[in-house]
């Protein structure tokens, strides 16, 4: 037989492509019309082995919490909590217990096994009954890392490619005895897979929601008869009691009070502070915050090549709505309407007069002088020299244990002035906790500023 070069390379070829869809099956097995039960996380599918449902699950921080809604929404992607726990190395066993479940393919009554023991073992007293308690634990966490897993796949740029549309399948991993009427309503629902929509209905959507998402292509929308996507719902929102804490608070209609986010979406973008602290290798002991993965440049070398701002600062005494009114023009909002502002990076942050009240609601515009400034720190977001993505340690109270979070720093620089916006992560998105301004003489100290350029580079104004 002759050698040739050529035939080899087909093999190598086939190989790194083959290679390159591991993972990837599960979404394009959609392709083939098989049976949409067997793509879906149910007590039966359970049984098998999935990467990336695995790497969701085994990432999270063990968090302790005196009630469920201690928790919420996006928290759940950077947190493992079992509601009411406090023990962090029962959570941890509780967290190692559904991680072993899913690399060895057991099923729940494997686990329940695991639960007793544990319980046992800390001598835990918890609210309701022990198989529906050990059931909850084991279905929610699965299912919304199942469901993470997905994400993450029918995210992967080749599946965008040949499947932009998701579709709404009411019912998918079992048939539910009294079905939620909107959930039935929204079967069939066929939106771009880039929709905001999907940042509030992605499956599931509550307490043993059977629903699930499934991919479409083009083809797909011909074979259904479909022109193009459907029309957005419009998703309305209603008061909600939250017995655990005794106040009434806004959710989403026809949603289960916590399930109106994406699961895996913050993991799956990175924006999570165990995926940051592996790239970079550690927190710091000393400061709490995360070792740098990227090195900035020089301040010198930033305030060389800086462009001046546009906006001046305001003037004094004038009404907090003058300044509220400052910041929000620029990017289109009003007091009454906020907007989701996309920054340089393609990330979305909600912009709306909220950004100047406290936890209480109380207006904080003015709080240490940095009023007259509003106009400057809205171009700081909407034309950034730097933006960096980094972690930073809270102590929980009651507690040792330590709440990473992700906060994002634009920073904006001239040779005069230098301005950072610090946006937090929290559960309802990213929220504005600390603005830096130029001091009374209209000067800003570089080395606080300098200090603040850390953690992951995610953007950078092109020299």
């Amino acid at each position: 037989a002759t050698w040739r070069s050529d035939a080899l390379g087909d093999y190598i070829s086939d190989g790194l492509q083959l290679s390159a869809l591991m993972g990837r099956d599960a979404v394009f097995g959609e392709m083939a019309g098989g049976s949409d039960t067997d793509l879906f996380a149910d007590d039966t599918a359970f049984g098998q082995t999935f990467k990336k449902q695995i790497e969701f699950l085994e990432q999270k921080q063990v968090k302790p919490t005196k009630r469920w809604t201690d928790a919420l929404r996006g928290d759940h992607d950077r947190a493992f909590v079992v509601a009411g726990a406090t023990d962090l190395d029962m959570l941890k066993d509780f967290q190692n217990s559904l991680v072993k479940s899913r690399k060895d393919g057991t099923l729940f009554k494997d686990f329940q096994k695991d639960f007793d023991r544990i319980v046992e073992k800390y001598g835990w007293e918890f609210n309701g009954g022990r198989t529906w308690r050990a059931r909850t634990i084991f279905e929610t966490n699965m299912r919304t890392s199942y469901m993470a897993g997905r994400l993450a796949q029918m995210r992967d740029p080749d599946v965008v490619k040949a499947r932009p549309f998701w579709q709404y399948r009411h019912g998918v991993t079992r048939t539910p005895k009294r079905p939620r009427p909107a959930h039935l309503g929204w079967h069939g629902l066929t939106l771009p897979w880039d929709d905001p929509t999907w940042q509030t209905i992605f499956a599931p959507n509550g307490w043993k929601c059977s629903c699930a998402i499934v991919t479409l292509s083009a083809r797909d929308m011909e074979r259904e008869g479909r022109s193009g996507p459907d029309k957005p719902p419009v998703l309305e929102t209603e008061r909600y009691f939250d017995r655990s804490s005794g106040e009434f608070v806004d959710k989403v209609k026809h949603i289960d009070y916590g399930f109106e986010y994406m699961p895996g979406d913050l993991w799956e973008r990175g924006l999570v502070p165990s995926e940051l602290i592996r790239e970079a290798g550690g927190i710091s002991r000393a400061t709490g915050l995360i070792v740098e993965i990227d090195q900035p440049r020089p301040i010198a070398e930033l305030i060389g090549a800086a462009v001046a701002f546009k906006s001046k600062p305001l003037k004094k005494d004038k009404s907090d709505n003058t300044y509220i009114d400052a910041f929000l023009k620029p990017f289109g909002a009003t007091r009454q309407k906020a907007v989701r502002f996309v920054d340089k990076s393609g990330t979305s942050i909600p912009i709306s007069a909220e950004l100047f009240k406290d936890r209480s609601g109380t207006v904080k515009v003015k709080k240490r002088g940095r009023e007259i400034y509003t106009a400057m720190i809205a171009e700081a977001i909407r034309d950034p020299d730097e933006i960096w993505l980094g972690v930073r340690g809270l102590k929980l109270p009651d507690s040792e244990a330590v709440e990473y979070i992700i906060d994002r720093r634009y920073i904006r620089v001239d040779p005069d002035t230098g301005i950072i916006i610090v946006f937090q992560l929290g559960e309802n998105g990213w929220e504005a906790v600390t603005a830096f301004q130029p001091n009374a003489k209209g000067k800003t100290s570089f080395g606080t500023l300098d200090g603040r350029r850390g953690g992951k580079l995610i953007y950078e104004r092109k020299k």
